[in-house]
Formats: structure tokens, C-alpha cells, sequence
């Protein structure tokens, strides 16, 4: 009797081991719904993105080509720049008949870079707000308005560049607050007005009678990079909603 006992008791092990290695128990885990959520909209936000481009493209250089004459001509009526060849009078509105198409391909140009480091640096495309654009645009605009009448009053340039910083800085603080969009408005700053350089030296479309500063023999004002520089955030928020609203378009339509 107990060596029957013993050998069942001593055969159990052997059969269990016998069947686990017949039958291997296998672990599978289940991914959790919420994981691959992100996934799925980060690819879906890509491509809407990739399809919607084109119409962003047209339409930030449309706006730069409408409204940017606008706004540059609230420096030219109190001729901080004075437009030559090509120069037109629209009324009170002074330009040049190239503006409109160097301010349209200044708009898509920035407008486009930020939609890219939304989509390859920061890895997260931001939804745009119609609210917060035109937020922006108001404080452009009010910025814009502050430069040129305190360049009216005759200020002195180093005061006026203190304002303008400080005022600058403060608006980046209330629509941004990023290090990245910082950053891209400080290039764009310094870019810009460098960029001016060779369209006076060699086609001389305008000149700043009053520059306080000569680089390659063209006369700039220090200054105007802050307006560049509050550009930026209106061109970021712009950028993003229109990209938001095509890509729901695109969604829908698909």
C-alpha cells in the first residue's frame, strides 16, 4: 500500500512536466487600448498634415499678400522707409509693387518652417485657435502702430529700441512662452533685416532715410527687428490654424 502511494506521488511530478512541455502555457499580454490611441492619431495627424500643406501654403502666402501691405504701410506713412522704383500710392497706403509678393513668401516661409518643427522637433502638431490668432494679430498691429508713432515723435533711437524690446519680450511672454518660438522669432529678427540688404543694394525697391546703423554699405534701423520679432507669434498662430482647419476638412472629406 505505501509503495503505491509512493510511486503515484512520485509519477505526479512527471506527468504535470510531461504535460507542460507539451503544452506550454504562453503569456501573452494584451497592449491597452489607451497606448495605441497616440499612435493612431500621431499618423493620422501626419497625414493630414502632408495632404493639407498645399492649401496652407496658398493661403499664408495670400494673407502676406493682402495684409501685410497693410501693416507695412503704418511705418511707410510716416516714412520710417521710403519705397523708389516700383513705388505705389494707393491712397494713404505707400508701397512698392513687389512688396505684396515678398510679404507673401515672408509669411509662407515662416509660417511654414514653424508647421515643420511642430511636426519634426516637437513631434506633436498644435491645434490652432482662431481666438488666438486674432489675438495676435491685434497685438501686431498695436506694435507696429507704438514703432511708428514714436519714431513720429522723434525719439531717440536707443530709447525707442528699449521700449520696443520690452514690449516685444512682453507680447512673446502673453501668445508663446516657448523656448522654440523664442528662438524662431529671434532668427527671424536678425534674418530679415539682412535680408533687406541686397534688395536696396540691387534693385533698390526702398531705403530708411533716418538709418541709425550701415552694414554693407545699406542704412538700417536697429529696431525693426523687433517688429520681425512680434511677427513671429502671429505668423505661428496663423500657420497652425489654418493648418487645423484644413486638416478637418481633408478628414471629413476622406
Amino acid at each position: 500500500m505505501q509503495y503505491l502511494l509512493a510511486s503515484r506521488s512520485s509519477s505526479f511530478p512527471s506527468a504535470y512536466t510531461l504535460f507542460r512541455h507539451s503544452y506550454p502555457l504562453h503569456r501573452h499580454r494584451v497592449p491597452r487600448p489607451s497606448l495605441l490611441k497616440p499612435n493612431c492619431a500621431q499618423r493620422q495627424s501626419r497625414t493630414s498634415l502632408r495632404t493639407s500643406w498645399p492649401l496652407v501654403s496658398l493661403s499664408l502666402f495670400g494673407t502676406g499678400f493682402s495684409l501685410g501691405p497693410l501693416l507695412d504701410g503704418l511705418h511707410s506713412r510716416v516714412n520710417l522707409v521710403v519705397y523708389k522704383s516700383g513705388s505705389i500710392d494707393i491712397g494713404p497706403l505707400h508701397t512698392n509693387i513687389w512688396v505684396p509678393f515678398l510679404l507673401g513668401l515672408f509669411y509662407c516661409s515662416v509660417g511654414l518652417l514653424q508647421l515643420y518643427l511642430d511636426e519634426r522637433v516637437l513631434n506633436n502638431p498644435q491645434e490652432g485657435s482662431l481666438a488666438k490668432t486674432i489675438a495676435s494679430l491685434i497685438l501686431l498691429v498695436l506694435f507696429i502702430e507704438l514703432s511708428a508713432e514714436l519714431y513720429k515723435a522723434g525719439i531717440a533711437d536707443n530709447i525707442e529700441a528699449y521700449i520696443l524690446f520690452a514690449a516685444a519680450e512682453f507680447i512673446w511672454f502673453l501668445l508663446d512662452r516657448t523656448r522654440l518660438g523664442f528662438t524662431l522669432a529671434s532668427i527671424v529678427g536678425l534674418a530679415c533685416p539682412l535680408a533687406e540688404i541686397p534688395i536696396m543694394k540691387f534693385f533698390h525697391l526702398w531705403y530708411y532715410p533716418q538709418a541709425n546703423i550701415e552694414i554693407f554699405g545699406q542704412g538700417l534701423v536697429t529696431w525693426t527687428l523687433t517688429c520681425y520679432f512680434v511677427y513671429t507669434p502671429f505668423l505661428i498662430n496663423l500657420s497652425r490654424w489654418l493648418r487645423t482647419v484644413y486638416a478637418a476638412q481633408t478628414k471629413e472629406s476622406a
